[in-house]
């Protein structure tokens, strides 16, 4: 074989020349990654940034998560307070048996203005634990305000993580206005997918830190108002980026397509996933709200149609009902689009007998509504065509709204203003979704009968007051219209003024446990018991894990019992206090109570039982001192009872009722 040559020096140079020029071109394209991932380690590395998880530890209870009171800030960035959900708790590691319920949505979803009790899914939560008691059903609700699909779809993966039997999702009206919305102030991009893409991206603190840059220079123009922007200080209104969405306009489509894509993508998710899915079609205020915005078609004779309406209007208010009828659907004859006129039209033709027509003309009215609050028909073909796609189940939340409203047309009697329910209004949701989950059999077996919503629903008094100041606070102000406000008014004959004050603490930030706990401390001490067992009961539902939840309410139902003479009941406020101790084994205030029970029935070697518990825990309870000396005296353990009776004469020497037990005792032994 001849010997290869060896490469002339002119050939190595240029191999040598060639392999560089390809590792520096590969050096070169590596730069801007190994930048970035640089970038992004040391912004780690000096904690800037956060995930915001969607579901965080709880302090007082490892065992338990709860929704993050932060997770918003994912959304809005640059606010300085950011809408926050309930927050509601369950275990870490889902026991076998339980039920759990992920709810989805925006403030109605949450109940605002009440919140906690009042929201759809937790009176929904506690419906199913009446109707099958021996399941334990757990209610968690993610839902907060201003928040649309994007947040609902950013949000599905970790709402899967957390093991829900069901979903449950009410949504739709923040689609123009809701963050990163098509005509919010949020709105990242014009392209939903666009958009989709950032919040893929946005935990990367590198994104984030792009994000805060932008914000920042945003905010150095901040002084100039943005054309068309109302001035309020009211979230509904700091959202508005664009007030006037015509019906079928631009917008208008881009709210629609990014509700139908989000939401497509969303029910893909749970069915992949195997999660059952709850959603309700959407319902608003129609009688009682006018549209917020009229706007006209173009090319419309706009100068006739004012005419027109107007003249309709008089006439509808000086009650000649066939002239406004005509007048008014001239109007509407004249100008496709605009809203007042259908809005007027409809309350002709409710004057006029004509229900079916009185209903279409008021849901046309509020589709065409250029403010983009309330959620147009366009929004319920949506859910069902998405549900039927992805094996959902639509709960029909309009129909049941309109068969609880006088001529199918819901308003005022369910509604506290334009689409937010009052407490009649998220029980009647509610019920919708426990009559769905029934019929299907979701929890299996046959339920036991139940009261409908509005009877079992857990409101303490306070947020139900902190409720109707939080109204009268929007209605105050932009887009509500002076006759549209609703004022704040105390009825201080059925509302202690106390209440109001607990009311404005929890608005300002107050601690929710310990003011409902002291609020329930109140009412007993005046006597209103009915009030104090709402609130006890609402912190229970809450707080299910704490045993002072447990033994306050048990206290309270024992008082309630004994003060009645209904002795026959004394075995339900034992199982609360038992209940109590299934959070603690060592909590004084069940262990003695369960102790004075069992005495009191009989029982001594349960009782004694309870009360040795209860002095190993606190040896100086004089109750509980007292109560197991007569325990041992009843059994002729006569040097425990005394030893008993003289450590409660050395903490109250001249207490009679300790000196009357140790001549008893003495007494007896010399028997």
């Amino acid at each position: 074989m001849a010997d290869i040559p060896d490469p002339t020096p002119e050939a190595a140079e240029a191999e040598l020349s060639a392999g560089t020029r390809r590792a520096f071109l590969v050096v070169t394209a590596l730069l801007p990654v190994l930048f970035f991932v640089l970038l992004e380690g040391g912004l780690r590395l000096f904690g800037y940034g956060d995930d915001h998880p969607l579901f965080v530890p709880v302090e007082a209870a490892p065992d338990h998560l709860t929704v993050n009171r932060q997770v918003a800030r994912r959304y809005f960035a640059n606010a300085a307070s950011v809408p926050t959900p309930n927050p509601d708790l369950f275990l870490a590691d889902r026991p076998a048996g339980t039920f759990r319920i992920v709810a989805q949505g925006g403030s109605s979803a949450a109940g605002y203005p009440f919140y906690r009790g009042a929201s759809f899914p937790q009176i929904l939560g506690t419906r199913l634990r009446l109707a099958y008691p021996d399941r334990e059903i757990e209610v968690v609700n993610t839902a907060m305000a201003a928040v649309n699909s994007f947040t609902l779809l950013d949000l599905v993966e970790e709402v899967i993580e957390a093991e829900p039997d069901a979903v449950v999702i009410y949504a739709g009206h923040n689609e123009w206005y809701g963050a990163l919305g098509a005509a919010s102030t949020e709105s990242f991009a014009s392209s939903p997918g666009l958009t989709r893409a950032y919040l893929a991206l946005r935990r990367f603190r590198t994104v984030q830190l792009v994000r805060d840059a932008i914000g920042s220079l945003a905010s150095l123009r901040g002084g100039e108002r943005e054309a068309g922007r109302p001035p309020s200080n009211t979230l509904m209104a700091r959202m508005i980026g664009e007030q006037n969405v015509p019906y079928g306009g631009e917008t208008y489509r881009a709210g629609v397509r990014q509700f139908r894509e989000n939401l497509g993508r969303i029910l893909a998710a749970y069915e992949e996933a195997g999660v059952p899915v709850y959603i309700s079609t959407l319902a608003s205020n129609e009688r009682d709200q006018r549209p917020f915005i009229t706007a006209h078609a173009p090319g419309a004779d706009t100068t006739a149609w004012f005419e027109a309406a107007q003249s309709g209007a008089d006439a509808l208010y000086e009650e000649r009902i066939p002239e406004a009828v005509e007048l008014l659907e001239r109007a509407t004859a004249l100008d496709t689009l605009a809203a007042d006129a259908y809005f007027a039209l409809g309350h002709a033709y409710e004057a006029a007998g004509r229900g079916a027509e009185a209903r279409e003309a008021f849901e046309r009215a509020r589709d065409l509504d250029a403010l983009r609050f309330r959620a147009p028909r366009a929004m319920n073909h949506v859910i069902r065509r998405a549900a039927a796609e992805h094996g959902a189940r639509v709960v029909e939340g309009d129909s049941a709204f309109r068969a609880a409203s006088p001529g199918d047309v819901v308003d005022s009697r369910l509604m506290l203003e334009h689409l937010h329910p009052n407490l009649d209004g998220y029980s009647v949701l509610a019920d919708a979704f426990f009559e769905a989950f029934v019929a299907d059999g979701l929890l299996g077996g046959a339920p036991r009968p139940t009261p409908a919503g509005a009877l079992v629903r857990l409101v303490t008094p306070m947020d139900s007051l902190a409720g109707r100041i939080r109204v009268a606070q929007l209605t105050a102000g932009w887009p509500f219209r002076p006759e549209e406000a609703q004022p704040f008014r105390l009825d201080s004959s059925r509302t202690p003024p106390y209440v109001l004050g607990f009311a404005q603490g929890v608005m300002d930030g107050d601690p929710w446990l310990q003011s409902a706990a002291a609020l329930a401390e109140r009412y007993e001490a005046d006597g209103r018991i009915r009030d104090a067992l709402v609130t006890r009961r609402a912190v229970v539902q809450a707080f299910p894990f704490l045993p002072e939840a447990w033994s306050g309410l048990a206290s309270l139902e024992l008082r309630r019992i004994q003060a009645a003479g209904q002795t026959d009941r004394l075995p339900y406020a034992a199982g609360l206090f038992q209940r109590a101790l299934e959070q603690d084994s060592a909590h004084v205030p069940a262990l003695a109570m369960l102790g004075a029970l069992a005495l009191q029935a009989g029982d001594r070697d349960a009782a004694i039982r309870f009360l040795e518990r209860a002095r190993a825990e606190a040896p100086e309870t004089e109750q509980v001192l007292y109560n197991l000396s007569g325990a041992y005296l009843m059994e002729r353990r006569f040097p425990e009872a005394a030893a008993l009776a003289d450590e409660l004469i050395a903490l109250q020497p001249e207490n009679p009722r300790y000196r009357a037990l140790r001549e008893g005792i003495r007494r007896d032994v010399g028997s």
